[in-house]
């Protein structure tokens, strides 16, 4: 499914590696493209998440190295890290912010590695209308699942892609993301909700990669959700550092426009 893509990239890549669906299967892909990927995931130290142990075990089994990237914990380079997003980067959106906040360590980590390319799952749900949202209101008609994505892939910033882009720059490492070719669009559109998301969440790629099966992958998660930590740990930090504030949010915005 993307090994046209990968194949011209370098030998070496990183792939950034929750353990869903969506990055396992560039891990597979990375290999059957004859690439050697070493398979990155992030976790607070002492917190390892369930996407960071799929992802540990993923890259056992398929025997590649796995190289871990623990984010900071002390509030005080949280905080320094949220000024960094808000004032340099200029991201305004909560989700915006902590989906790429653990870009920052993750970058530096493959650059560390004397790795060029990080290749990442980003905009993969966007295929599949597994947002509240998107399941609402465009899961039907087909005519509108299809203007639903039409629209996300028009948008130069679907996934946050243009502050982590941003970020991998700042560490002279180019992203590559697989599910915003072209190429991966036309493998998708036109065909209906169900068709892509049954008997399983995103069963389009689940049925390409059965050698995923066994690992019984989780289901499709935000980012900065589930049990990472990330929106907690981000969130305290903030309010501790704009004390008055009720909301991350307000915490976030006062970051960005403090002097």
């Amino acid at each position: 499914m993307f090994r046209e893509i990968l194949e011209p990239l370098p030998e070496q890549v990183a792939v950034a590696t929750s353990g869903g669906i969506d990055s396992s299967a560039l891990v597979v892909s990375a290999i059957e493209a004859g690439l050697t990927p070493t398979v990155f995931s992030f976790a607070f130290e002492g917190h390892p998440s369930t996407d960071f142990l799929y992802a540990e075990k993923l890259a056992k089994h398929f025997g590649v190295y796995f190289a871990p990237v623990y984010l900071p914990t002390s509030q005080q380079k949280i905080t320094t890290a949220l000024k960094l997003l808000t004032r340099s980067y200029k991201l305004k959106k909560k989700a915006r912010i902590e989906c790429t906040f653990p870009f920052l360590f993750l970058a530096d980590a493959v650059q560390a590695a004397g790795i060029s390319t990080l290749v990442t799952g980003l905009c993969a749900d966007g295929h599949f209308g597994l947002s509240k949202k998107a399941m609402i209101h465009f899961r039907e008609p087909q005519a509108k699942f299809d203007a639903f994505r039409h629209d996300y892939f028009s948008d130069p910033d679907a996934g946050g892609r243009k502050g982590i882009t941003a970020v991998c720059n700042a560490a002279n490492v180019s992203l590559v993301n697989p599910y915003y070719d072209t190429r991966v669009f036309k493998l998708f559109i036109g065909r209906s909700w169900d068709e892509l998301n049954k008997p399983r969440q995103k069963e389009a790629i689940r049925s390409e990669y059965p050698e995923l099966d066994p690992f019984n992958l989780p289901k499709h998660s935000n980012l900065q959700l589930g049990d990472s930590g990330i929106a907690e740990r981000l969130g305290v930090a903030a309010m501790s550092a704009v004390p008055g504030t009720r909301s991350a949010i307000a915490a976030y915005n006062r970051i960005r426009t403090a002097r």
